[in-house]
């Protein structure tokens, strides 16, 4: 048997690089609760969820970085609505006679496509844009909630800015890490 230098060589150079540049991943999640009773006598539930993900090399023991995210669930009792957005930080509820709104901020990606026009290459980057979004619940449940479905709505601001004066608005408590820049 006959072994090749150069593959053996290779083969020991890309096991040291991956073991070299390896990372594990240390996952710390938290969870806050804040509940209120709003002045028109309903309860309110905002539930937060922290995950925070470090990855730190085997061997170097170096920190390559951290990323937080968040989810919100913001739950109205009694009339049984419940929003869960994953990203999007909620801001104000808006209850009407037949339905709920909510106000949220969200950053959302827009891809961008550029072409080089020396190489004629052409790449796509993201652009982010905090935004606030508005949402109508729309709830098709029947039997006492237990067939059918309900759902959120995406809703323009203009409608979210006409019905406003109708209806009772009222702050969601949340921690504020996304808002908007006027300017």
């Amino acid at each position: 048997m006959k072994f090749n230098f150069k593959i053996v060589t290779y083969i020991c150079l890309l096991a040291l690089s991956t073991t070299i540049f390896s990372c594990k991943s240390n996952t710390e999640e938290s969870s806050s609760e804040k509940s209120l009773v709003l002045p028109n006598g309903m309860r309110l539930t905002v539930l937060k969820t922290n995950k925070d993900e470090t990855s730190i090399g085997i061997l170097t023991g170096t920190n390559y970085g951290t990323t937080h995210t968040y989810k919100y669930n913001v739950l109205l009792h009694e009339p049984d609505v419940n929003w869960n957005f994953g990203s999007g930080e909620p801001k104000n509820i808006l209850i009407c006679k037949d339905t709920t709104y909510i106000h949220y901020i969200n950053k959302n990606s827009y891809p961008i496509t550029v072409t080089d026009s020396v190489t004629n290459t052409t790449t796509t980057e993201n652009n982010y844009k905090i935004e606030s979004m508005y949402q109508k619940h729309v709830d098709n449940r029947y039997f006492f909630n237990l067939f059918g479905d309900d759902f959120w709505l995406d809703v323009t601001p203009k409608r979210y800015n006409e019905i406003k004066n109708s209806c009772e608005e009222y702050a969601i408590p949340n921690d504020g890490e996304l808002t908007i820049i006027n300017g």
